[in-house]
Formats: C-alpha cells, sequence, structure tokens
C-alpha cells in the first residue's frame, strides 16, 4: 500500500504518539497545518455536536486545539491510500486505534461503515478487524477473550449486518472500506 499524501494529497495519520500529516510528500504535525486545510476539518467538528461533546465531556478534553486534534485523530488517523481531504471535503477513515471496545466516541468521534442491516458493535468491529487479518475462529476468541461460540454468534450477526454469506465476504467488505 502506498498512502496518500505523497503528490498533491494530504493523509492524516496517528504516529502513537502525535496526530501527523503527510502533505505532498512531506511530514509534518498536524497544528502546523496552513489554516485554510485545517478548516474543513474543523468545520465537521463544529457541526458534529455529539463528536464535540463525547470529545469535552468523555474524553475531558477543554483545549479547542487538543479537542481539533483528537477529532482528527480519531475519525481519519488511519494510514491508508486515500486522501481524507479531497476538493476541500473531508473523508473520514475506519477505526484503526485499539481502544474501539472500550471507546466512549465508538462510531461518533470515530465513524465505522454503514451495514445494510443495523449497525455494527465495537464487538463485531473487532471480529471483522480479525477475519479481515485472516485469523480463524479460535484466534479471535483467544484474542478477545471470549468464547468460540460468541465469535461465531458475532461472524453471524456481522453477516446478516452486511448481507453477506461468508468470512471471505467479510474480509472483501473490509478491504474495500478501508478495515
Amino acid at each position: 500500500m502506498i498512502p496518500a499524501g505523497l503528490e498533491n494529497s494530504l493523509e492524516i495519520y496517528f504516529d502513537g504518539t502525535n496526530t501527523r500529516v503527510l502533505l505532498n510528500g512531506k511530514r509534518m504535525d498536524y497544528l502546523e497545518l496552513p489554516t485554510q486545510l485545517r478548516e474543513p476539518f474543523q468545520s465537521e467538528l463544529i457541526a458534529d455536536k455529539r463528536a464535540l461533546n463525547v470529545i469535552r465531556i468523555d474524553f475531558n478534553i477543554t483545549d479547542p486545539d487538543k479537542i481539533e486534534e483528537c477529532f482528527v485523530k480519531c475519525r481519519f488517523g488511519a494510514l491508508d491510500s486515500r486522501p481524507d481531504l479531497q476538493n476541500d471535503i473531508p473523508m473520514p477513515d475506519s477505526p484503526c486505534c485499539q481502544y474501539v471496545a472500550t471507546c466512549k466516541g465508538f462510531n461518533v468521534v470515530c465513524k465505522i461503515p454503514a451495514a445494510i442491516n443495523g449497525n455494527i458493535t465495537p464487538a463485531e468491529y473487532q471480529v471483522i478487524c480479525h477475519v479481515s487479518k485472516g485469523k480463524q475462529d479460535i484466534e479471535i476468541a483467544d484474542m478477545m477473550h471470549i468464547e468460540i461460540c460468541t465469535v461465531r454468534t458475532y461472524l453471524a450477526r456481522i453477516r446478516e449486518k452486511l448481507c453477506i454469506n461468508n468470512r471471505i465476504e467479510i474480509a472483501l467488505w473490509a478491504y474495500n472500506h478501508g478495515i
């Protein structure tokens, strides 16, 4: 995978410590971006009152720059091949952080792809991520500290919600949605 941000594009990513940007091949901290490039992300945050409140109240972040940086990290912070800003329109990434299972901002601050028949839960999302990496049911159960029958229940729910038939289709769905 060649990340976006190399030629005439902008890619936001989290390096484990800082929210960074790759802009036309140049790496910088997100807050160093010129104002006109930050404005579409700021506008999306301002319009999303639920996300703003989760960051302020549940994440206990009060500094405006830190609020903006948290929002951008959560919603756009996956390093992938699709630019995060296209024609001045922010393009959210699928969540990629380790806190998906317990995050109060799941599918509020971050955004997961829509399913046809219902919302995907944090646990189901984790199973999708593991399936997309080729993990077997027993491995998923061990990693998530759950029973194999629970993994299989999640898989059945995922197939129903996505209107698909098997784990290969789950993996293809995940791939097509940048998971």
